[in-house]
């Protein structure tokens, strides 16, 4: 086995495109349990955010124990529990469907605290101002605190999403062929022999939709801060304009 590690196949595997298929199958499934995902822990992290700042302690207090409970808990360890927690119940789900159902639980907890936090950030008297034009208190939030908040929050979001993707990669502990399965599967061939070739051209496939996400929260960093920066360039020019200049 050494001797394989040693020598193995190389670059030249990369040279058929079976190889590349296969390896582009399991990013696509990636990508596939990455958004559906994302797009959950979104939407009950919202939801979560919400319930914890809620007065009534009913509301309040589940959605505190929901996000320090899964939040807390490690996620391959959760990747276990649900899915051979679910084959003692009548649902028995997949593997690909456990690992989307674990990877929500984990950081909708982590997007909710974001989100939370980006509300508590926002000046009391916004709120009070759209209580005091007739909103209820979910109307408030959906209309006015959540959209300031993700506004505000949105390259911490982004950033825990690039780490959701990236953590498609434990599905592999439940042998779904996603890209690091598939990516073991090939180095694993006698005939290939070639890991460090494998991982290297496997760490640029997860490198793209990464960074594409990062640039992504950069502009949204960016954007408010030059925002701020016209604004308060404008405000100084009403302020104190500059003065003419006399004619000679």
């Amino acid at each position: 086995m050494s001797d394989i590690l040693m020598v193995g196949a190389g670059w030249e595997p990369f040279t058929r495109w079976a190889i590349w298929r296969f390896l582009f199958d399991g990013l696509v499934l990636a990508l596939e349990m990455a958004a559906i995902s994302m797009l959950l822990s979104m939407l009950v992290g919202v939801v979560m955010a919400v319930a914890r700042l809620a007065r009534p302690r009913i509301i309040r207090w589940p959605a505190m124990v929901y996000v320090e409970t899964f939040r807390a808990m490690p996620l391959l360890l959760l990747i276990f529990f649900v899915f051979f927690g679910s084959a003692r119940t009548p649902l028995k789900i997949g593997p690909v469907t456990a690992v989307v159902i674990a990877l929500t639980l984990y950081n909708s907890a982590v997007v909710a605290e974001i989100i939370r936090a980006g509300i508590l950030s926002i000046s009391r008297g916004v709120i009070e101002a759209s209580r005091a034009l007739g909103l209820s208190y979910l109307q408030s939030m959906t209309y006015v605190a959540i959209p300031i908040a993700l506004r505000r929050m949105a390259p911490g979001v982004v950033s825990q999403l690039i780490t959701l993707f990236k953590d498609t990669s434990l599905a592999s502990v439940l042998s779904i062929l996603e890209l690091s399965r598939s990516a073991r599967v090939i180095y694993d061939t006698p005939t290939y022999g070639n890991p460090v070739e494998v991982l290297t051209v496997v760490a640029a496939m997860y490198f793209i939709p990464s960074y594409a996400l990062s640039l992504l929260a950069q502009r949204l960093e960016a954007g408010p801060e030059r925002r701020a920066i016209l604004a308060a360039d404008t405000a100084t020019a009403t302020i104190a304009p500059a003065p003419a200049s006399r004619p000679e």
